[in-house]
């Protein structure tokens, strides 16, 4: 039995696919199986998935019909058998020693969960931007969890991909069966329920996993269906915050910024997409019975933030939307 399991979801990525496979096969430790998911591409990626099962016995595939990402990661893991579970996209590629690096630590620390840092890089400029967690690296238990449910709620460790968590920690998510269409929003409600459940975590800060940035953004689209779910996940996040016994003023503060860039991340999306005024008025008002939006709108903004941001939540609590998007749209923000 491997110890690690690296999930692996695919979905029409065929120019980029065995870039992703190299840097996983290429890694200096060798104790891992790579349990593949094929999302029914309609390019090539399904061959060049099977090709690497023929060349590496560590590789699994499974073909299946198209139901989302959350549900193939769902099904990955499944089919996994690693004491410990990784996460990997399609378009990404990770560093050779990521494995040894975290194994490393979890031999030091007995750790449920290692978080890492993701780098971005932008696949048109190829400018690099590193997202980081947090200043220092750092073991987290019960003493200072606290600061991993600020850092969550931030929305500075939502991939599912910058961290490797013991397998009884990642499947706990996949039990809340109504969120698993959710196509927005899901990693963070994964990252929510696995720091929950977490004893002990170390966070490396240094950029392990590579993210390439294809231009498809939230900013550029968004989903209403995925919106809703997130709004109901919200209240499931802080109802596991307070039973960990760490919700308190400055969480709760988090806990409604976290709602605001929601709905801005809503607004922007709106703001982007080419249906009339009307219409966007119209979506807005469509989502204005969700808990999310409700919260985001308590407050102006938080302490901090833009004027802009300031004056974009007043217009939309006062229903001024028209406003709202005309100066959005003149702002571009």
């Amino acid at each position: 039995m491997p110890k690690y399991s690296v999930l692996l979801t695919v979905y029409n990525s065929e120019k980029y696919l065995d870039e992703c496979f190299n840097s996983i096969l290429s890694q200096t430790f060798a104790d891992f199986e790579v349990v593949v998911v094929d999302d029914e591409s309609t390019d090539s990626s399904g061959k060049i998935c099977d090709k690497y099962a023929k060349k590496d016995s560590r590789v699994k595939v499974i073909h299946k019909a198209n139901e989302g990402v959350n549900i193939a990661r769902k099904t990955a893991f499944e089919n996994s058998m690693g004491e410990y579970i990784l996460t990997v996209d399609c378009d990404d590629i990770i560093d050779l020693d990521l494995i040894e690096t975290v194994d490393g630590i979890i031999k030091k620390y007995s750790c449920d969960m290692v978080l890492f840092d993701l780098s971005i890089f932008d696949n048109k400029t190829g400018e690099v931007t590193i997202k980081k967690m947090t200043e220092k690296s750092q073991l987290y238990d019960e003493k200072n969890k606290k600061e991993l449910y600020l850092i969550l709620l931030n929305r500075c460790m939502n991939s599912l991909c910058s961290k490797c968590c013991r397998r009884n920690l990642y499947g706990k998510a996949f039990d809340y069966e109504k969120y698993l269409p959710m196509c927005h929003g899901e990693d963070w409600f994964q990252s929510a329920v696995q720091v929950y459940g977490m004893k002990k975590g170390y966070y490396i800060q240094r950029p392990m996993y590579h993210y390439r940035n294809l231009g498809s953004s939230l900013s550029h689209r968004y989903d209403l269906e995925s919106f809703r779910l997130n709004s109901d996940s919200i209240y499931d996040v802080k109802k596991l915050i307070v039973e960990d016994g760490y919700f308190d003023a400055d969480v709760e503060a988090m806990w409604k910024a976290y709602a605001r860039k929601v709905v801005n991340t809503l607004l922007l999306g709106i703001s982007n997409s080419s249906v009339s005024i009307k219409e966007k008025i119209g979506t807005v008002k469509s989502v204005t019975d969700t808990d999310i939006f409700k919260i985001a709108i308590e407050s102006d903004a938080d302490y901090g933030s833009s004027k802009m941001t300031v004056l974009k939540f007043r217009l939309l609590k006062h229903g001024m939307y028209k406003l709202l998007f005309t100066l959005m749209k003149s702002r571009k923000s």
